[in-house]
């Protein structure tokens, strides 16, 4: 099926709103087996958005359109698709007083533009909002179905899971296997090469390939069809666990600091950390995850080597003769929050993150991670590329997937 997703709004083009909506949607419909062929981002303008909604409908069976639902003057999508199919706008009293009712329970004032979110191109079939104010409507448009959902998040996401998805599921019949599994510290190129049997394999004719870089992550993925399609994808991703042994850390919607917690807890046993070119990274990803207060004792950014000394126990003469960033440092962080934490395991993070603090001796991108427990001290040094972000982002998965190793 030809799918295709048009997103509208002038804060969309500006910079000022960044487009979630597509990027979950697009991860929805691939676990339904669907890729979807392309995505429009248009202004708040009525001839662009004509347009744009001429040209999806002609080459998509469906089209999901995001946004432009509410009120107000730049809210164009039902006036726009109602010029396409050349019908004028009808009220669609049901909604209206939805609308009405949802105002009196909130106890505002329904002004008198809101009336606009109940009016639809004639014959559209009203999609109703449980989320939010606006209604979603789907229309036929030239050879498919275009579907306008609102574009608070909360709203698209709420009426695509309960009314777009179960519809799209319902007309693909067989929904193809999909599969996601999730490395570490694998390049592409390096996944892709190492994949040659298995996608060259003849048994899996027909299946569709594709990877998601975002190191130091990087996702392969596969959609399988056919009546057998579980259980072939289900095969597939016994070989490439079998190719990737450890570096395998998860699949599906898995996130790697949820795992890491998980395991934690299920041991019993807690985490304290020390981080420094960080700055708390860590901490935020770990303290993300619901029922994080039952696995972190403690959790330390120590940036001047005074604090580094009182608050963790650094000596002095290995920070003056190794300096900050350095294997010793980052082992004694990592001991040091152990020991104040009282924890089972100590995570030390020391490095250089940039854009400026770098030496030949140690370029920005140096990063040093180590891991205390009661067998010992584990250590990583890294020389990571980016800017600032990317390494402090690297840095903080580097610690968690030193702990997702020895949770094992």
């Amino acid at each position: 099926m030809i799918v295709e997703i048009l997103s509208t709004g002038d804060e969309l083009l500006t910079g000022q709103v960044v487009d979630t909506n597509s990027t979950w949607l697009m991860d929805r419909l691939w676990d339904l087996g669907v890729m979807v062929r392309r995505k429009t981002l248009v202004a708040d303008d009525r001839a662009d958005l004509v347009a744009a909604i001429r040209e999806t409908a002609a080459r998509a069976e469906l089209v999901v359109m995001s946004g432009g639902m509410g009120p107000t003057e730049d809210d164009l999508t039902a006036e726009c698709v109602a010029a396409v199919l050349g019908v004028p706008l009808e009220l669609h009293e049901s909604s209206l007083r939805v609308i009405e009712e949802r105002f009196r329970k909130f106890g505002r004032t329904m002004t008198p533009n809101n009336r606009k979110q109940a009016m639809f191109p004639r014959g559209a079939e009203v999609i109703p909002n449980r989320f939010g104010t606006a209604p979603g409507f789907a229309v036929k448009v030239a050879r498919g179905e275009v579907v306008c959902l609102p574009g608070v998040p909360l709203e698209f996401k709420g009426l695509a899971d309960e009314w777009v998805l179960p519809r799209l599921a319902a007309r693909l019949g067989d929904v193809p296997a999909a599969r996601v599994l999730k490395l570490f510290g694998v390049p592409e190129s390096h996944a892709d090469d190492a994949m040659r049997p298995v996608m060259d394999d003849p048994a899996n004719a027909g299946v569709r390939w594709g990877y998601r870089a975002h190191w130091p992550e990087v996702h392969v993925k596969w959609t399988v069809p056919g009546p057998d399609a579980a259980a072939r994808a289900d095969r597939i991703r016994d070989a490439v666990r079998a190719i990737f042994g450890e570096a395998v850390w998860g699949e599906a919607k898995e996130e790697l600091p949820e795992l890491v917690v998980a395991r934690l807890a299920a041991r019993g046993e807690r985490v304290a950390l020390a981080e420094s070119c960080t700055g708390g990274l860590l901490a935020e990803l770990v303290t993300r995850v619901p029922g994080a207060s039952n696995v972190i004792d403690l959790g330390v950014v120590a940036y001047a080597n005074a604090m580094k000394e009182r608050l963790l126990g650094v000596p002095a003469g290995v920070l003056a003769v190794e300096g900050a960033v350095s294997e010793p440092v980052a082992r004694a962080l990592a001991e040091g929050a152990r020991r104040v934490g009282g924890a089972a395991w100590g995570v030390g993070i020391t490095g250089i993150a940039g854009p400026t603090g770098g030496t030949p001796e140690k370029p920005v991108g140096t990063v040093h991670v180590a891991l205390a427990s009661a067998a010992g001290t584990v250590h990583v040094e890294r020389q990571y590329r980016g800017d600032r972000e990317r390494i402090r982002r690297q840095a903080a998965y580097e610690a968690l997937n030193l702990l997702r190793l020895a949770l094992r």
